[in-house]
């Protein structure tokens, strides 16, 4: 690392000469800012013991206190090492935990503190270390592993969520997202299991890790993960008291302080995440190694890994030639994860899915406020041709179509006198995909939302079976109140059971319509776990059912079935709404 650095000694003093983007020179004095590396890395480069804090001057046996200390001082550091090496005895040396790297490669490095460069390591610290490592095996023990594993079972299914079908316990090999999708759920596998204090160290430590990992920061953000940093601290001890813990003096827990400080400092964690680097281990160590005979293999990897570049440049070049130098390549548009079947929803005509089978719709802005929908992609042609009302209500679960559909026409054409009967047949989609406005603090991608209305198919020679998908969306019910407040204002829980063509001779629309379900309207939240609860809205004994445009669907959404202490048995083989 000295030799890497070398050329940052003389630069840093005394300066280069470089144009900038706005076309002027300037004299810049490059330093080193920010050092990226996991805890025992960490810990060496700063010259002290792996009990000790890498980045201040707490005692080992008080690392799980939430107070901060003094950051560590290499003017010190590097005196007492000095000293060391001649021979003296000092009890700073022992009682610091100091190690004895008598010359690290920072030691000549200007402006530069090693200890402010140390960044914040979302993969080891947070998701992989006080997530899994730690929080997830608390939980653990006191639900037990089998009512773990039984409430990952018995999770919804739905669009860009993991379902774990066998539970935790068995997976085997670990990556950052298995542990971000256990992340997105972990409350709902806590609720009625664990008591309230244990909620609220769950709640206080999800919050931390979703704010620890955006990409903006406000002040109001910073304060936010304080404050959640801080509840989580004081609510901690629980786990003491129910035995999962005899203290918190590990260095993973005590990294959460510094958070707040670094990000500051040094701009959002996520730029800084060791996540990235881990993935080019299996891409440029791992893939190589394999493509090795093991003997002498640091030669072949190079050279594989040399042509592999090679090919690497070579397609790049032929796509911009292919598409010239200022045109965006091609995006490629999401194919449907389910397969058309020909039993008798319709006639029987398969369509090959492929980015010219989309259309993509953009909408007039519902609102000003950023979280409402602009556009929504679907298919061109319609795959499920000219299904009966009867394989409506006996596939798809639509048991009111015709009347939710005749009170829908009655509103949109008051003088029409032509209404829906059961010899009429309607051509259905399989999804809608809904798009949003980027989030800056998430990211500058368009935020999607997959709807499925699939019913389910059944096992046809070596095609396996496949279950009914209806996913449950947020339907815009007070437009106005939506448009005023933004958020969830306006919003009510609906499943989409099936979404369709309107046919002619009924009227002309320029959108498709979906026919939904609708569940009770939101209230308050839960004031420990923040989460709604809702159940099926009926009349008359019958489900509330109702037909909308499709452009009134806000997103979508996911329920989690609410249990007591222990989940039934039946329900962790059957997942919530999954027959329903």
């Amino acid at each position: 690392m000295s030799t890497i650095l070398e050329s940052l000694v003389e630069a840093g003093k005394d300066g280069v000469e470089i144009v900038c983007a706005d076309g002027y020179l300037r004299r810049v004095h490059p330093i080193l800012a920010a050092y990226v590396a996991d805890y025992p890395e960490q810990c060496l480069v700063a010259c002290c013991l792996e009990n000790c804090c890498p980045r201040c001057v707490v005692l080992p046996d008080e690392r799980g206190s939430p107070v901060e200390s003094l950051l560590q001082n290499p003017v010190n550091t590097l005196r007492i090492l000095n000293e060391h090496r001649r021979g003296q005895e000092l009890p700073k040396f022992e009682k610091d935990g100091i190690c004895a790297i008598y010359k690290p490669f920072w030691h000549n490095l200007p402006h530069c503190n090693i200890f402010d460069c140390f960044t914040p390591d979302l993969l080891h610290q947070i998701h992989k270390g006080i997530f899994k490592d730690h929080f997830v095996q608390w939980c653990s023990a006191i639900m037990g592993t089998d009512e773990v594993d039984a409430r990952f079972k018995a999770m919804a299914d739905h669009p860009g969520l993991r379902h774990f079908k066998k539970g935790i316990s068995f997976v085997s090999q670990w990556t950052g997202t298995e542990h971000k999708e256990m992340e997105k759920v972990m409350m709902g596998i806590l609720a009625g299991a664990v008591n309230l204090k244990v909620l609220t160290v769950g709640h206080a430590l999800l919050d931390f890790i979703f704010y620890a990992q955006y990409q903006l920061h406000t002040s109001e953000t910073l304060n936010t993960l304080q404050s959640t940093l801080d509840t989580f601290h004081a609510n901690k001890e629980v786990f003491i008291e129910l035995e999962c813990r005899e203290d918190f003096n590990f260095p993973k827990l005590h990294s959460m302080i510094h958070y707040v400080e670094a990000i500051r400092a040094l701009g959002s964690a996520d730029g800084y995440n060791s996540e990235a680097p881990e993935r080019l281990h299996i891409d440029f160590a791992k893939e190589a190694y394999r493509a090795s005979n093991r003997r002498d293999y640091t030669e072949q990897m190079a050279l594989w890994l040399q042509r592999r570049e090679a090919m690497w440049m070579r397609k790049s070049f032929c796509k911009w030639v292919d598409y010239g130098r200022t045109d965006a390549f091609p995006a490629d548009v999401e194919s449907d994860d389910v397969d058309d079947h020909d039993d008798e929803l319709g006639d029987g005509n398969n369509i090959q899915v492929n980015k010219d089978a989309f259309t993509c719709v953009d909408l007039p802005p519902p609102s000003c406020s950023p979280s409402s929908p602009t556009s929504y992609t679907i298919a061109k042609r319609a795959p499920f041709r000219n299904v009966t009302v009867d394989h409506l209500a006996s596939d798809f679960g639509a048991v009111d179509f015709n009347s939710a559909l005749t009170a829908f026409l009655r509103a949109s054409f008051p003088h029409s006198n032509i209404f829906p009967n059961n010899f009429d047949t309607f051509n259905l989609y399989k999804q809608i995909v809904i798009t949003h406005p980027s989030n800056l603090y998430l990211g500058s991608q368009d935020i999607t939302s997959q709807i499925r209305t699939t019913p389910r198919i059944e096992a046809k020679g070596r095609k396996l079976k496949s279950p009914a998908h209806f996913d449950l969306a947020l339907v815009i019910e007070d437009l106005a109140g939506y448009r005023a407040e933004g958020g969830l204002t306006g919003l009510r829980i609906a499943q989409v059971r099936a979404i369709f063509d309107l046919p002619h001779q009924f009227g002309f629309l320029t959108h498709p319509l979906a026919y939904i379900e609708w569940f009770t309207p939101l209230g308050r939240p839960d004031t420990v776990t923040s989460m709604y609860t809702v159940t099926r809205s009926t009349r008359q004994r019958r489900r509330n059912a109702a037909v909308v445009l499709v452009t009134q669907i806000a997103r979508s959404c996911h329920l989690m079935g609410k249990c007591g202490a222990t989940i039934d048995p039946y329900a962790s083989d059957y997942p919530v709404l999954s027959s329903v």
